[in-house]
């Protein structure tokens, strides 16, 4: 059936709410650099399409996306600064205002539970935020977030792969199966535009990933940030943005193609999938938000 909020009818409304059990999940991602070789949007990309699919195994209201993240501005765009050109950001407080007024409409509209699915490392911490905020509030909804695994995917495929055989992607060739297993063996690095990501955006939007850009900027931790962290000292993004100024964690995801984004996208919807029907059947969660606000 239709999940997606933008596309359902007033109608039939009602139909899409009962058959989700009053769930609802709101993909969330950012507009930022990701290499060279995919595009700005592709946390909310992965985010987007994951969601959908999921909601076809498992049925959920798939709300309309919530594409602008947070992203740390702190010098002017590029080539005045070190900020690259297209980055689109909203503040925290803004993040939150527009998310708290959103789930409110939703749950003006019937749904009890609310899900954020997100695609974006740097709204973890915001999103923990909110969600203590709206621990102390009179409420009739229950909020939870869940993150999208995109960077693991690969090494989920290459897990498949060894637990049930080759084969078990049909679509996969030989020479696929090698990329995947070979890229897993040697430990390689992900994280950001890594292989992971290029294989869901090859899932997502193919005509948007640019291989050919590989081998201009490098993927691997300048390691500038590094005595910081082993000392416990805590600094924003853990200096993220300093060990790796490409915008880019991993290594060239070579050989990448669509058929490995299938199967990563495929991994990745089933874990959504499941996540959406523990959260979907639970009725715990629901009464201890009642017994949490009895009294107030």
């Amino acid at each position: 059936m239709e999940t997606r909020w933008l596309y359902v009818t007033s109608e039939n409304f009602a139909k899409l709410r009962q058959a989700a059990k009053e769930t609802c999940i709101i993909p969330m991602g950012c507009v930022e650099k990701h290499g060279l070789h995919l595009p700005l949007g592709t946390d909310i990309l992965e985010a987007s399409r994951a969601s959908y699919l999921a909601s076809q195994k498992e049925t959920v209201c798939v709300f309309p996306d919530f594409t602008f993240g947070d992203y740390s501005l702190g010098a002017p765009i590029e080539p005045e600064g070190n900020v690259p050109a297209g980055v689109i950001t909203l503040d925290m407080e803004t993040e939150m205002l527009l998310l708290e007024k959103l789930c409110a409409q939703i749950a003006r509209n019937g749904f009890k539970k609310i899900m954020v699915v997100n695609g974006h490392g740097g709204n973890v911490t915001w999103l923990q935020a909110f969600a203590r905020k709206l621990y102390n509030k009179k409420r009739d909804y229950v909020f939870a977030t869940y993150s999208l695994s995109s960077s693991e995917s690969v090494y989920d495929v290459a897990d498949v792969l060894r637990e049930k055989g080759r084969g078990a992607f049909p679509y996969l060739t030989r020479e696929d199966e090698d990329v995947v297993l070979d890229f897993c063996d040697k430990k390689k690095e992900i994280g950001h535009a890594c292989m992971g990501e290029t294989a869901m955006i090859f899932a997502t939007a193919p005509e948007a990933v640019h291989l050919e850009r590989l081998g201009i900027e490098s993927g691997l931790s300048q390691h500038k940030a590094d005595y910081l962290k082993e000392a416990s000292v805590r600094i924003a993004n853990d200096g993220w943005d300093i060990n790796y100024p490409n915008a880019f964690h991993g290594h060239d995801p070579v050989g990448c193609n669509e058929r490995i984004g299938k199967a990563a996208m495929e991994v990745v919807t089933d874990r959504l999938a499941h996540a959406v029907k523990v959260f979907k059947e639970d009725d715990n969660v629901l009464g201890w938000l009642s017994d949490l606000q009895k009294g107030w």
